[in-house]
């Protein structure tokens, strides 16, 4: 099994989340307002999120987000 490590960032100022699986250049996809997933160009595979508006999201109860996430063959 490769280990990987996830790194997290969050910008206070911006109030922008971060999470990163790998540090590539990549491409983002809205999922849902405010919600990105980051893929790798090269290869499609998930590189990360990130979250615009974070504290507004989960200021509040915890709340389920279901990513869909593309699946290379």
């Amino acid at each position: 099994m490769d280990n990987k490590k996830i790194s997290i960032c969050y910008d206070r100022e911006a109030d922008v989340m971060y999470m990163s699986f790998q540090d590539v250049e990549a491409e983002a996809e809205e999922l849902d307002e405010g919600i990105f997933a980051r893929y790798n160009p090269s290869d499609q595979s998930l590189v990360g999120f990130t979250i615009i508006n974070f504290s507004m999201k989960f200021d509040q109860a915890p709340k389920d987000i279901q990513i869909p996430l593309k699946v290379s063959a």
